[in-house]
């Protein structure tokens, strides 16, 4: 099937056709999960936020200005909607002492060194993101995993450029502190330092 434009079923949905917003949903429905996801550190909570964020979106299309994307618009609403639930809970987080794992539990699950590894360190960085606050984590995952520009990531979050440019600065200090302390951990516990 051939998709149209966003702003085709935009058209439709508000011409009163609202199954046209499905295929609206089915276009972005990854990438929203994706954001929710990264901002929120586990499935279920991304998939609330995604769809309170879908069905803020429909029941906003009205307001919806042609000026932005749809894809910033929509990013935005999960954005904030991410952020608000985050905001809202209490969670226990790990410290750096308790990081489940080191480099040898990672060498017995796999068949080679490299696999465990790349393994190992993907879940240091996964570690690392979820210790740092909401908002530097939704920033870290839109510039380097959704591989948005800065001026995409001001226009999702409300954020200045140049202050987005700091937070991201700030935010890979902190994880580089916490993989660091980690990898010191390990070097101890595994007798190498």
């Amino acid at each position: 099937m051939e998709y149209k434009a966003d702003i085709f079923y935009i058209d439709q949905v508000l011409d009163g056709k609202s199954n046209a917003f499905s295929f609206l949903v089915e276009r972005h429905k990854d990438r929203a999960f994706n954001l929710a996801f990264k901002i929120a550190g586990n499935r279920e909570e991304a998939e609330e936020i995604t769809q309170d964020a879908f069905l803020k979106a429909y029941r906003s299309l009205g307001r919806f200005r042609r000026q932005a994307s749809f894809n910033t618009w929509l990013y935005r609403i999960v954005y904030n909607t991410a952020i608000s639930l985050v905001r809202g809970r209490k969670k226990g987080i790990l410290s750096v002492e308790e990081f489940p794992a080191s480099i040898v539990d990672f060498i017995s699950y796999t068949a080679n060194e490299q696999e465990a590894e790349r393994d190992y360190r993907n879940s240091i960085v996964n570690f690392a993101l979820q210790k740092i606050n909401e908002d530097e984590r939704a920033l870290i995952s839109l510039y380097y995993y959704d591989e948005m520009d800065i001026g995409e990531i001001s226009d999702i979050t409300g954020i200045t450029k140049s202050n987005i440019k700091v937070r991201l600065f700030r935010a890979r200090q902190k994880m580089l502190d916490i993989i660091e302390k980690i990898e010191k951990k390990n070097l101890i516990h595994n007798g190498k330092a």
